[in-house]
């Protein structure tokens, strides 16, 4: 049977209590609840000890690549998608494949490929058998740290010296629904003192740095995506503004995260023993653009379908770890 509404499938539990299982099943909840969009998500999840004991958890998603003559039409399925909600007209306004200003490092080349979780293409591209033979079932693989001690139940507060798991379980389910970058691969790349051709994904397309702050619709279009690890970034649609993380090589955090300031969203790269996250209207927000369907944002003031036959290439799966604070 077809979802009615977001629905996750953990196709594996292992290494699961009862109450680590319902704990993941609140976490699940909490974006369930939010987003309308009536997809799967499939999810093979585990407890394991992770090879860095500083990570509590990473999610390692199917990631799609658009064959480069395909890119415009994603374009315009993300943006016949926003013309849904009013306050996603800013979509409208993301350049062309051939007018998109990249800004990436010596020795990089962006050749016109878009890039994205499966989950987040499911969102918004009709029409593909995103579970099918050609990219399999799975949406993507979450693991827990075995080194940490997890408080599965926070109604009561979060036991000392443990880190609250529902937190955790709802961060890595939001970068397996799409919020990545694909900074993260340029950053790696760069420490292995190499270069290559990259897809921004779709969350990029709304990154930018110093200097290329967009401030109406035409800035939009106009304005450089910044893909430079260690140079300042933000997440921008003219109306909101919130820091990104700038990549291991710049501020030591992952860069498919916001920045570790303030505690912009659940999206957070870190987490301190006791502590709990619950997703904001940032992290909505950044969901809302990149294709699915919130059924309530709450941003601060101010406030046809299409039939295509698109080619998508699955290249890899990126991984992005949520970090202890000791």
């Amino acid at each position: 049977m077809d979802a009615i509404a977001l629905e996750f499938d953990f196709t594996s539990l292992v290494g699961f209590t009862p109450q680590a299982e319902a704990a993941l099943l609140r976490a699940a909840e909490s974006w369930t609840s939010v987003i309308n969009d009536p997809i799967t998500v499939n999810i093979q999840t585990q407890f394991m000890q992770l090879q860095n004991p500083s990570v509590i958890g990473t999610a390692g998603s199917v990631t799609l690549v658009t064959n480069a003559a395909f890119s415009d039409n994603v374009l315009d399925m993300l943006r016949l998608e926003a013309a849904l909600e009013n306050d996603d007209a800013i979509v409208a306004f993301l350049p062309s494949i051939d007018n998109l200003n990249i800004a990436l490092p010596t020795g990089f080349n962006f050749l016109g490929e878009l890039s994205g979780t499966k989950a987040n293409f499911k969102s918004f591209v009709p029409g593909i058998d995103f579970d099918g033979a050609a990219f399999g079932v799975t949406d993507a693989v979450i693991n827990f740290n075995l080194g940490f001690s997890f408080d599965f139940d926070n109604a009561n507060g979060v036991q000392a010296g443990h880190m609250d798991f529902e937190t955790v379980a709802a961060h890595e389910l939001g970068h397996a629904l799409g919020f990545t970058s694909v900074v993260d691969q340029v950053d790696f790349l760069l420490s292995q003192a190499t270069a290559g051709t990259i897809a921004p994904t779709i969350l990029d397309l709304f990154r930018f740095g110093p200097g290329d702050n967009p401030i109406d619709a035409a800035s939009f279009t106009s304005a450089t995506r910044n893909l430079i690890p260690g140079v300042n970034a933000f997440f921008d649609d003219t109306d909101n503004e919130y820091l990104l993380s700038t990549g291991l090589s710049g501020d030591e955090r992952q860069a498919s995260h916001w920045k570790d300031i303030n505690s912009i969203g659940i999206l957070d790269p870190t987490l301190a023993f006791g502590q709990v996250f619950e997703i904001s209207p940032a992290d909505l927000r950044a969901l809302d653009l990149i294709g699915y369907d919130i059924s309530a944002v709450p941003l601060p003031a101010p406030l046809l379908l299409l039939t295509i036959a698109i080619a998508l290439l699955l290249r890899q799966s990126r991984r992005s770890g949520l970090k202890g604070k000791m």
